[in-house]
């Protein structure tokens, strides 16, 4: 028989902490959204903004502070990206000849030489742009955090937006886990200076560009005894590459086709990380930070491998640049999916049975006040037959403009504004869902089972080499769990 304590330690809270903005504190205010809590970064803290932060303290909702090391990044991205395109060109010519995935030492030496190269520019750039610990801190403490993120090296996290792979240098192993044995010290240092309460508030950047990486990482973490950690996934999440293997180990995986990077690598380093820690301190980190990790579908596989710390939590702009720049909104039936409102809108207009049916209280009171006008979109669909909705048919003046509201894109004023309150709304609902019900299922030791269940509905609704990636991902997680 399980005990209590036992059997709470194996199902970890869940929290989805929301980036603050105008939009998700107003989502609260109006009783639409009950939020774990919300993030500001130093940076981004001014006027408006300041004052919001100011009131989640009032609300008794939890405000995380983030190091601001994500703009860091960008901006150093932005920086080399054009001599890494070209760098990148030079091993998809090399790939092609080969016909698969270059292995690690394969590329000509003079390639090589010129990733090395290029290695230790963007490692000078980031340990220029990485912000000073003391200073950093006392703008952090100014906003009155509840939370913080802590001590980072975020070299390998600009590495990785600028495709520059393990594989493709000759930069040592012991390298990367040097790295991160220098922000444990670090991290150490601080959390001492603050005092035994924010033991369980500061929150130290692991980093990691692979599976091997990330077991080195959570060795590291785990004999510098550290329990609360976070860890940075937007660099993961937001690689377009595709490989037909990694490595665990001395073992190399190949996936026998070339498969999305970006879900594979993520529950990789999860797994690698959750190891290696383990393996060094005898039990799971108590609480984990994912930085940047909103994607519904591999949310699953990454709960399974991080299932037995006491709180999983993860934040990310996704939700918001989805809804607003990308027009898509997230939904959980048929699978876990992000679907654009313009493939939305031609199965509504195609199916007289279908129906825009979200329960979410956004939803709810968006159309209550512009409710949807199925008829119109059944009329002109059947004039037209159309292949495809185009932008222009759910912009003023298109055919599909007061069909459908909540898809419809207005060039501004009080409707725009209520669109995108909606639509950010609405994808951080579907969120706090998914986290909902997989919480739900490890209550009646049923998480492997959930997880299975999504995976398999996401590959029935998704294409073939999206499937693959998340299957294997899944699989992956299943395996190591």
């Amino acid at each position: 028989m399980v005990d209590n304590e036992s059997q709470t330690h194996s199902v970890p809270r869940l929290r989805f902490i929301q980036n603050l903005s105008r939009d998700t504190y107003r989502g609260m205010e109006k009783g639409h959204s009950s939020p774990f809590g919300f993030l500001i970064a130093p940076n981004n803290a001014s006027g408006s903004l300041l004052e919001l932060a100011r009131s989640v303290a009032a609300s008794r909702k939890t405000l995380l502070v983030d190091n601001g090391n994500f703009s860091s990044i960008g901006r150093i991205r932005q920086e080399f990206q054009a001599r890494a395109v070209l760098l990148r060109e030079e091993v998809m010519q090399f790939e092609d000849l080969l016909g698969r995935s270059v292995r690690r030492g394969e590329l000509p030496v003079e390639v090589i030489d010129r990733f090395n190269d290029f290695d230790r520019v963007v490692r000078a750039a980031a340990l220029q742009a990485g912000l000073n610990d003391q200073s950093m801190l006392s703008a952090q403490m100014v906003l009155n955090p509840d939370r913080l993120i802590g001590a980072e090296d975020i070299t390998m996290a600009a590495w990785l937006s600028l495709d520059i792979e393990p594989r493709f240098t000759s930069r040592r192993r012991r390298d990367y886990r040097r790295y991160n044995r220098a922000v444990v010290k670090r991290a150490r240092r601080i959390v001492s200076e603050l005092g035994r309460a924010y033991k369980q508030r500061y929150y130290p950047v692991a980093s990691a560009v692979d599976y091997n990486t990330a077991y080195d990482a959570g060795r590291e973490f785990g004999s510098g005894g550290l329990e609360v950690i976070a860890m940075g996934f937007g660099a993961y999440m937001a690689d377009s590459n595709y490989c037909d293997h990694i490595v665990v180990g001395r073992r190399r995986i190949d996936f026998g086709a070339n498969l999305p990077l970006r879900y594979i690598r993520t529950v990789a380093v999860a797994v690698g990380f959750w190891k290696g820690y383990v393996e060094e301190f005898g039990t799971p980190p108590e609480r984990f930070h994912f930085l940047g990790l909103g994607a519904p579908i591999i949310l699953p596989a990454v709960i399974l491998a991080a299932s037995r710390s006491r709180e999983l939590s993860f934040d990310a702009t996704s939700p918001i640049k989805d809804a607003v720049m990308g027009g898509s909104l997230y939904v959980s039936k048929p699978a876990l999916l992000k679907l654009r409102t313009r493939k939305i809108a031609l199965r509504l207009a195609s199916d007289v049975e279908h129906r825009w049916d979200c329960p979410c209280p956004f939803c709810s009171y968006f159309t209550s006040l512009y409710p949807f006008r199925y008829g119109l979109g059944y009329d002109w669909f059947r004039r037209n037959n159309p292949n495809t909705v185009l932008v222009s048919d759910l912009r003023p003046g298109g055919p599909l403009f007061d069909a459908y509201p909540l898809l419809s894109e207005p060039q501004g004023g009080e409707l725009r504004s209520l669109v995108n309150y909606t639509r950010i709304g609405h994808n951080h609902w579907v969120l706090d869902y998914v986290l909902k019900t997989l919480r739900n299922a490890a209550r009646r030791s049923g998480l492997h089972t959930r997880v299975n269940n999504l995976i398999k509905d996401y590959a029935s609704n998704t294409r073939e080499h999206f499937a693959r990636s998340v299957g294997f991902a899944a699989d992956f997680a299943s395996r190591h769990e």
